[in-house]
């Protein structure tokens, strides 16, 4: 159900689309979850296969973003695959005990336990990669939750056309979400906070902080704070292994353009300060022929003024000898190798990777552990015996995810955000133990 017209302009017409809403989840909470599964599966899979949702779709992102269809396609290809039934049922069961626990109470932990969905989930989406606001009605409705779903700021459409598919597929599925925005501090959005059972925000600190103090203390607030991710290249890596990492590396890296979490902002590379600085200009053609937007010179003037300020910094680095960079106003992308080694940072200008030679990898370490719970992906590349082990200590200093380089981008259905269970974050536990 996706609202359009001026009636939703007021508050009275935003309390009958959560009545509406409420009644959508009762009907919802009433059927099998194996239904409601189905149905979600459906809609995945015609936005992984060719047909008019997914070619509609792939235009009008396209479009959103100044980059090729193609450069679209890997984001619809890599989510969607993701979301089947049986991968779906299994994000559940490691979850939640069984499946069927969101439909009565089953024997779990030696006692009968039921979980229950929020009467209403309300998501706050950030800017970032398209298809995460989509993971959130996904998580919705596998709890058999209605959802109302407020997308970024001049974000993209890509949820509100997953709820039109899920619509199409099923209509009882589609009353069940709402995706629509509202003006900051408007009647609307209180009313909207108000009714819900779980407020899920993703977003900044400020942002975040400034929600937990306008919610009401009745209303559960699960929050996605600001995440970053790096890569380690291991010298075993490099040489005649050169070409696949960087390729692996900005697979990750341009992932719809560095926008998400999971896109490496540092790559630790073991290997000397020349040798990492020779790999800046293929790294910085691979990252431009993967996400090919329009140059920085026609970006928004905020994007202009941060890069003519990290011109500036860069300039002298560059004339000390510190650093090496290639990429300019002219390109969408800069890739720099610093001498220096820092804990990673959110990079002033976006569509930034920064290249930091090490003797050893696992210097990383205690450089990772400084912003500790804040590194979301570790992706590593290198001969399996020793990125095991420097897994286990980046594991061991905070970080939520360890994988290949490559393969950041594509985490399971299951994959644990923020180190934490998204599903067990939404519903409620009741138990049943026996009475004698």
């Amino acid at each position: 159900m996706i609202a359009s017209g001026p009636d939703v302009a007021a508050p009275t017409g935003v309390r009958e689309r959560i009545a509406a809403l409420a009644a959508a989840g009762e009907a919802l909470r009433a059927r099998p979850i194996e239904e409601v599964l189905e149905v979600v599966a459906e809609a995945c899979r015609r936005w992984r296969e060719p047909g008019p949702d997914r070619e509609a779709g792939e235009e009008a992102l396209a479009a959103h973003y100044g980059v090729p269809r193609r450069s679209i396609a890997e984001i619809l290809d890599t989510a969607f695959s993701t979301w089947t039934v049986e991968s779906l049922r299994d994000w559940i069961d490691l979850e939640l005990g069984h499946p069927a626990g969101l439909d009565g109470f089953v024997r779990l932990g030696g006692v009968h336990r039921r979980a229950f969905g929020p009467r209403l989930a309300v998501f706050l989406a950030a800017r970032g990669v398209p298809t995460t606001p989509v993971a959130d009605l996904v998580s919705a409705l596998c709890v058999k939750s209605p959802a109302w779903l407020k997308p970024p700021g001049e974000g993209d459409d890509l949820a509100a056309r997953f709820a039109r598919t899920l619509a199409d597929i099923d209509t009882g599925v589609g009353d069940a979400v709402v995706v629509e925005g509202w003006e900051r501090g408007s009647p609307e959005g209180e009313v909207v906070l108000a009714s819900a059972d779980v407020v899920i925000a993703t977003g900044g600190a400020e942002t975040l902080a400034q929600l937990q103090r306008e919610l009401s203390s009745e209303t559960r607030l699960v929050l996605h704070g600001p995440r970053v991710s790096v890569a380690i290249v291991l010298r075993e890596a490099l040489g005649p292994e050169t070409r696949a990492t960087l390729a692996a590396l900005a697979r990750d890296t341009a992932f719809a353009g560095q926008m998400g979490c999971l896109s490496p902002v540092v790559a630790y590379v073991e290997a000397s300060a020349a040798g990492t600085a020779d790999l800046v200009r293929p790294l910085h053609a691979a990252c431009v022929e993967r996400w090919p937007c329009p140059p920085r010179g026609q970006a928004g003037i905020g994007e202009r003024a941060a890069f003519a300020e990290w011109r500036a910094t860069a300039g002298l680095a560059a004339a000390a000898g510190q650093l090496n960079w290639a990429g300019d106003i002219d390109s969408p992308w800069t890739v720099v190798a610093h001498a220096n080694s820092a804990p990673p940072e959110v990079p002033l200008v976006p569509r930034t990777l920064t290249l930091i030679p090490l003797e050893d990898a696992s210097e990383a370490v205690p450089i990772l552990c400084r912003g500790q719970a804040t590194i979301a992906t570790v992706g590593m590349a290198g001969i399996h015996e020793r990125s095991a082990g420097l897994g286990e200590m980046l594991s061991a200093a905070g970080v939520e995810r360890v994988c290949p380089l490559g393969t950041m981008q594509s985490p399971p259905a299951a994959w644990r955000r923020d180190g934490r269970c998204t599903l067990n974050d939404l519903v409620r536990w009741a138990d049943r133990e026996e009475l004698e």
